[in-house]
């Protein structure tokens, strides 16, 4: 079958410096629903300006417009531009089709390339094979790589969210881990954590392996502890003999401050001289203590009737 050569469009011929439109289609013969490729172009001097024709969805009755790249603009040679667009065009119809020209208005002027004609085709048939009927529509297997390969983008998305939510949680855990948790001890009244403190250290049996200076030091540690922080004397640091003048203006009576002041001498002897308590001495050392912070613990005070 004999295919028309391409058909060359107008070129407005002009002086240098002027502007010229253009306007080409890669063929003029394609059969019933290919593509042809329309190219349109403006050269112009830098400063002129270029009104481009409307163009829809149709340039024809018969010629529709697929795909429309936009407008192009680049630098041709100094001082001129260069503007392209192109158009990819097909139709459905058998026949030929004109192309019509495309109006330009270049500087106030108008300018317009030459219509161009199409010829469209039908397929070719060979009649004497018999006319197939339409496939039924194939339904693929499905394939885990495919559907992977389809929502890889919802799956990064969905795994970088587990991955944030996961990292949000350890930090959360570790740092709960870290925030100081306060011992039951620390809330407990004066006389409760004092008396636990002596119910532990009897526990632990020190004594009994030979130990008594460690003994006595942490009883009467925790002796001095209490009355420093129940009577506001600096306990801890005095001597006994210091701490026992400063007791003198507290509430303690005679028979209290002797006990306290027996508990005292008897734990410096074994601390500073080297005395080796009897079994009976340390264990009454412990009840002693007991008592001493049972008789003296702040007694709450009355609730007022209205």
């Amino acid at each position: 079958m004999f295919h028309i050569v391409l058909v060359i469009p107008l070129v407005a011929t002009a002086q240098p410096g002027s502007s010229v439109v253009d306007a080409r289609i890669d063929t003029n013969v394609i059969r019933i629903g290919e593509q042809v490729r329309l190219q349109l172009e403006v050269s112009h001097p830098e400063a002129v300006s270029v009104i481009w024709p409307a163009i829809g969805d149709t340039l024809a009755t018969h010629i529709e417009v697929v795909r429309d790249s936009g407008v192009d603009t680049a630098e041709a040679t100094p001082g001129s531009m260069r503007q392209v667009r192109t158009l990819h065009l097909t139709a459905f119809d058998t026949g030929y089709w004109a192309i019509p020209p495309f109006r330009f208005i270049v500087n106030g002027a108008p300018q317009e390339t030459k219509a161009m004609l199409v010829e469209v085709r039908t397929v070719d048939v060979d009649a004497s094979k018999p006319i197939r009927d339409i496939k039924d529509i194939v339904e693929l297997p499905f394939s885990l790589l495919y559907w992977i390969r389809m929502h890889a983008l919802w799956l990064l998305v969905a795994l970088a969210t587990i991955g944030s939510l996961i990292g949000l949680l350890l930090y959360l855990t570790r740092r709960k881990s870290t925030i100081p948790v306060m011992t039951e001890a620390v809330a407990l009244p004066l006389t409760d954590r004092v008396l636990a403190g002596l119910r532990s250290l009897e526990a632990e049996r020190i004594w009994q392996r030979g130990d008594h200076k460690q003994y006595q030091s942490r009883l009467t540690d925790l002796l001095r502890g209490y009355i420093e922080e129940r009577y506001r004397v600096p306990a801890m640091e005095s001597t006994t003999d210091e701490l026992l003048r400063e007791l003198r203006v507290s509430p303690l009576n005679t028979d209290q401050r002797g006990r306290l002041e027996n508990m005292l001498r008897l734990a410096d002897m074994v601390k500073f001289a080297k005395a080796l308590p009897s079994p009976q001495e340390n264990e009454q050392m412990m009840a002693s203590a007991v008592q001493f912070v049972r008789e003296t613990a702040p007694r709450p005070e009355p609730v007022g009737h209205a």
